[in-house]
């Protein structure tokens, strides 16, 4: 853009030249000089000050890679060029990458690695600094991972499956990939999510198998119940000697049935997070007193002496109704399996460590070491056939531990075959003032 001070001067110059034609013509000298000197001052201002101010030129963009360079890793370039042309920021990048709890791999054109974040790094079982420029197939060969590239580059849309890492972790991911592309469809490279899905699988197998164990359960004493109806209906009503022996079972079953729906009720209320809500300091001999009284006709029945040591004043904070279950179903289980007139010992104390032990000790038969990890698994039965002869639902202790869970406390189990066992629950105790 011209300046209009520099318009002047140009034509200033003009006329200087024109005027001093016209002098030199009439032979005015001492004029002749002064124009001369004047034109000459405009001619420097001219020069150093020019008429436009130049347009600076744009930098040219760098050039796309040649169709023969994309399938060469090249440290540094290809990384660059790639957050150049996402728009992203290198450092900003890197602080949402490092913070996420999913894995992120990123691959350019030739599905070579030019970036992984910590969580990656963790779940494939490598670091970054191993895995750059290399293959992925390199870095992990699975045929889920490489069907869901090749479908996200040949279909342009997210692609989503999910891998199973076996071993003595077992994990499952769900993994999602996608297709990094540029104007006119230029594929710049692809980028792999992992997310780790292994507890909601893990759930999601554990309501299935509850779901087929209680159908299963329900099925037994329906069956029971239905059969000696049927024979009771085909004429044994009439039969004096059987029908009452008959009538028995028939009972017996029903009472299992309901103990049954009780105990997948109750656990359903634990899960759900509504059962337990109040919590309070409690007596603790109180609450084991009241489970004395109300398993006293079994214990009696069998022989059994039933010992309680808990101190007066031991008290918990817990809640009152799920407190009861977990000494009830304790006590309960222990009556159950140890042998008539043997002894079951219950023992209340205050820990160290500011909590409070209770621990239920029978003289039962044991439980072997390979199944001690898993007797708090629901429906878990050391002995079948002797638990359903008892009338036990397997999910007792199931109750018991996710009790004891909720009210943050612990409960562990020392046992040896032949030798009994004895279930220990630590609670926190109330605190002072």
């Amino acid at each position: 853009m011209k300046r209009p001070w520099q318009l002047l001067w140009a034509v200033l110059i003009i006329a200087g030249v024109l005027l001093a034609a016209f002098l030199i013509r009439a032979g005015e000298g001492r004029l002749l000089a002064g124009f001369a000197a004047g034109l000459l001052a405009a001619l420097l201002l001219y020069v150093f000050y020019p008429l436009s101010t130049p347009v600076p030129v744009p930098a040219p963009l760098p050039a796309s890679p040649e169709p023969g360079e994309r399938d060469v890793f090249i440290p540094g370039r290809n990384f660059d060029e790639m957050l150049k042309r996402i728009g992203s920021n290198e450092s900003m990048l890197n602080v949402i990458l490092n913070s996420m709890g999913e894995g992120v791999l990123l691959l350019n054109q030739a599905d070579r690695v030019v970036l992984m974040n910590p969580s990656a790094e963790k779940i494939l079982g490598t670091s970054e600094k191993e895995a750059l420029g290399r293959h992925y197939l390199e870095v992990l060969r699975h045929p889920v991972l490489s069907d869901l590239l090749a479908r996200a580059k040949a279909e342009g849309d997210l692609a989503r499956g999910e891998i199973e890492f076996s071993g003595p972790d077992e994990r499952t991911f769900a993994v999602s990939a996608a297709a990094i592309r540029v104007e006119r469809g230029y594929l710049l490279g692809q980028i792999m999510v992992f997310s780790d899905i292994t507890s909601i699988k893990k759930l999601m197998r554990m309501r299935t198998d509850f779901a087929a164990n209680v159908s299963h359960e329900l099925k037994t004493p329906l069956t029971a119940i239905l059969g000696y109806v049927e024979t009771l209906l085909a004429g044994a009503l009439d039969d004096k000697k059987n029908r009452v022996q008959f009538l028995e079972k028939i009972s017996a079953q029903a009472q299992r049935l309901h103990a049954l729906i009780a105990d997948v009720l109750q656990l359903s209320a634990i899960e759900s997070g509504s059962y337990l809500e109040a919590f309070e300091p409690l007596e603790l001999s109180e609450v084991v007193q009241q489970a004395q009284e109300l398993l006293k006709a079994k214990w009696e029945a069998r022989g059994m002496t039933l010992v309680l040591e808990v101190p007066g004043g031991l008290k918990v904070w817990a809640q009152k109704e799920g407190l009861f279950h977990v000494v009830e179903n304790l006590l309960d289980n222990a009556i159950k399996y140890s042998p008539p007139k043997s002894r079951v010992k219950l023992k209340g104390e205050a820990l160290a460590d500011g909590r409070v032990e209770l621990s239920v000790q029978d003289e039962g038969p044991g439980i072997p070491e390979e199944a001690q990890g898993r007797v708090f698994e629901r429906f878990f039965r050391v002995d079948a056939a002797r638990s359903r002869e008892t009338g036990g639902t397997g999910l007792g202790l199931s109750i018991v531990k996710h009790l004891v869970d909720r009210m943050d406390g612990e409960i562990a189990l020392e046992s040896r075959a032949g030798k009994g066992s004895t279930f220990r629950v630590r609670l926190r105790a109330p605190k002072e003032g």
